[in-house]
């Protein structure tokens, strides 16, 4: 039958193999669960490192992308640098992708707030200025009318002038605000030679006196478009003022032909600017849109800002980087010829001549003035406007009993001319409101 000694080897035998097989499926177990534990382990190491990389992103996201948006955005600082990502492998992910939602939706509300609060602000001070720029020239004509009660050249009359001037200065200040908030300039004026644009503008500004125009008949009596002619003196007075301004001395004015127009050359002594002040004002000179009143920081360096506003609307150009022969800055305006005009046709010159003869013959000898019999060609400096009419009639003669004109370096008589030609250009001057601006 059996051998009991073969039988207890196999039993034996089959106890071991049982015994290894379990020894080997545990140790096989313990390694499984080994290394579970460590791709757990390492899971859960990845979720904890991504966890924070999450949680520094969004610090980041929140310390320094939004200020930085909001730095460019809101508070309109030029050359803040927006930081992207911290975290490089976060990018592409929905994380990536949310922050930029959230920037993309701040800079849209930004925008739209400043844009409702600079609709609003420009709406408020045009209504204010419009009030304020028909009291300025109510307040002209009295100046004028009183004027025109007492004689010329005395010490009364010539303060009268002095107050015109400082009126006209105030309006000015009136219209280069009303330009930067998107205004037109408020003057609609009718065709003028560049002579009289020159002295309308150096009429403007508080320095007059030091301002010398250099007259050419071939430029100076060259007839500008009537619908540019308000925005071009409106940019030249603002040259003017920044150059006496900024320097001592003359200021030299000058119109030079070129090929395609002519250039008002501005010239004057001062200090000049530096590389960063030049490129400033081309930025200045070149930005054609409406001035965003949520982001002024000097109210009181805007003239680039209203030269560049004009510029755009009516195609012009100016440029300051050059620099003049006396040292200090060489402005620039030019004007291309499709911005020239034709001047007044014979028929009203000849209607402003009748009316001016009438005019003078119902004034009586008081407003009669000695010479060649023509008014001057320039403007009296303290009215800073341009004359409706373009030319001047003749000068009703001297009285009967006078034989003899005045002489030419006359203070009293050149006193009557100039105040006789600041009646003319009140007289003459058309003021229009912003409602009723003509069509381009």
């Amino acid at each position: 039958m059996f051998d009991p000694q073969v039988t207890v080897t196999a039993l034996l035998g089959a106890g071991f193999l049982t015994t290894s097989a379990g020894l080997i499926a545990q140790s096989r177990g313990k390694r499984l669960l080994a290394a579970r534990a460590a791709s757990l382990e390492e899971r859960r190491d990845a979720a904890a490192a991504h966890a924070s990389a999450l949680l520094a992103e969004v610090e980041h996201f929140a310390q320094a992308t939004v200020p930085a948006l909001v730095d460019v955005l809101a508070r309109g600082h030029r050359g803040v640098r927006v930081p992207g990502l911290s975290q490089a492998q976060l990018a592409g992910t929905p994380v990536d992708q949310a922050h930029q939602a959230v920037a993309r939706q701040l800079q849209e509300a930004i925008t739209l707030t400043r844009e409702q609060i600079g609709r609003a602000a420009r709406s408020s001070v045009r209504d204010i200025i419009d009030e304020a720029q028909t009291r300025l020239h109510r307040c002209q004509l009295m100046v004028v009318q009183e004027m025109d009660r007492h004689p010329d050249g005395t010490v009364y009359h010539q303060s009268l002038m002095s107050l015109d001037h400082l009126v006209t200065q105030a309006a000015h200040t009136l219209q280069r605000t009303r330009i930067l908030t998107g205004s037109w300039p408020g003057l609609q004026r009718a065709d003028c030679t560049f002579r009289e644009v020159v002295e309308s503008a150096r009429g403007r500004i508080s320095d007059y006196l030091r301002v010398a125009y250099t007259y050419e008949p071939r430029t100076g009596e060259t007839w500008l478009e009537g619908r540019v002619v308000e925005p071009v003196t409106v940019a030249l007075t603002e040259l003017l003022s920044n150059a006496t301004a900024y320097s001592d001395g003359k200021v030299y004015v000058e119109v030079q032909p070129f090929q395609t127009g002519f250039c008002i050359v501005v010239d004057d002594g001062g200090v000049g600017m530096n590389d960063f002040q030049r490129r400033e004002a081309a930025r200045q000179l070149t930005q054609h849109e409406v001035l965003d009143v949520t982001t002024v920081r000097d109210t009181g360096q805007l003239g680039f800002a209203v030269i560049g506003r004009l510029a755009g609307e009516y195609g012009f150009a100016a440029d300051v980087t050059s620099t003049s022969p006396y040292g200090g800055v060489r402005a620039v305006l030019r004007v291309p010829r499709d911005l020239f005009g034709n001047g007044p046709s014979d028929e009203e010159i000849e209607a402003e001549r009748r009316a001016a003869l009438t005019a003078a013959t119902q004034s009586g000898p008081a407003s009669a003035h000695a010479g060649d019999g023509h008014a001057p060609a320039v403007e009296r400096a303290g009215t800073g406007s341009l004359p409706q009419r373009r030319r001047r009639a003749p000068r009703p003669a001297g009285p009967a009993g006078d034989g003899v004109p005045a002489p030419a370096d006359d203070p009293d008589a050149f006193s009557a001319g100039l105040a006789y030609l600041g009646r003319t250009i009140h007289d003459t001057e058309t003021h229009t409101r912003e409602g009723d601006q003509p069509h381009d």
